[in-house]
């Protein structure tokens, strides 16, 4: 693994790897595994990974129960002096880790990301045993969200916005200025394809990636936005998903075309002009903007 790769990692995300490998030295296994992974991040007493497990009523010391009945152990314990490396899986992983913090706008990772990661992998036995415990990358995700975005908002209010796409969240304020209104053209359109309601599930955006400066302007504006996809979406919340990148409301004139959809947006945009074409192109959605 490149050392670069960890730079963004908080002191508890690096005490959970710390742990992963003295997990897999006393369980005398040759690589870092998931489980291992997963045992690190559980041995710290990190108050927002017991909320996020609670989100399928279990807890750290459920779970680590569970690892040492399914894992077993080695023959002998490894010597601390001896290299450890990352397995296959263990590596992807942490490379998903990474993906989960920046689809959050967060400018660190920690041990939250990395239950984010072991969830988001599908193989390996912290998943099985995570799978098995009624933990699901959704359900997590969504929880993290609403979680940061209650006690530690983000500059531009990101995390608000974020928190916006998920249901049941409260509305922001609009602040003051020119706005967006946006209004669906013909109906259906190739990336905006309307599903029943019946089948709907949590929105999810699947593929989001947002870019800013290194030195992060001082309103915390995004500088580009995309490419987006959205299961089971409003228009509405398509709407709260580009505003940060505008800088300004948008406000939906959606009385000929209501219900939900599901929404891709291939594609980087680091204009409103860019992303304006591209709506009406793809998602048969005209954007324009107010004078005042």
């Amino acid at each position: 693994m490149n050392g670069g790769m960890f730079e963004r990692y908080n002191e508890e995300a690096r005490r959970s790897l710390f742990f992963a490998r003295y997990e897999a030295s006393v369980l005398g296994d040759r690589t870092i595994e998931t489980h291992h992974l997963l045992l690190g991040l559980l041995k710290d007493q990190n108050d927002l990974l017991t909320r996020l497990l609670a989100t399928a009523d279990v807890t750290p010391d459920s779970v680590r129960r569970v690892i040492y009945e399914r894992a077993g152990t080695g023959t002998t314990p490894i010597d601390t002096y001896v290299e450890i490396p990352f397995s296959a899986d263990a590596k992807q992983a942490l490379r998903y880790t990474s993906e989960e913090s920046h689809i959050l706008l967060h400018d660190h990772i920690g041990p939250e990301h990395l239950l984010l990661g072991l969830l988001r992998l599908e193989q390996g036995l912290a998943w099985d045993i995570l799978r098995e415990q009624g933990l699901a990358l959704a359900r997590v995700r969504d929880a993290l969200v609403m979680h940061v975005s209650a006690t530690s908002p983000l500059p531009g209010e990101l995390a608000g916005m974020l928190a916006a796409i998920v249901p049941g969240a409260a509305p922001r304020p609009h602040p003051p200025g020119p706005i967006y209104f946006m209004t669906p053209l013909d109906d259906p359109s190739p990336g905006r394809r309307p599903i029943a309601v019946a089948s709907a599930g949590v929105t999810n955006v699947s593929a989001l990636a947002f870019s800013t400066y290194a030195d992060r302007p001082p309103d915390g504006r995004a500088q580009s936005i995309g490419p987006i996809s959205m299961a089971g979406a409003t228009l509405p919340q398509l709407a709260l998903l580009l505003e940060s990148f505008l800088g300004a409301p948008v406000m939906v004139d959606d009385s000929g075309i209501t219900g939900v959809f599901d929404i891709e947006l291939p594609g980087t945009f680091d204009s409103a002009e860019a992303l304006i074409a591209a709506l009406r192109e793809q998602l048969g959605l005209d954007l324009v903007k107010s004078v005042g």
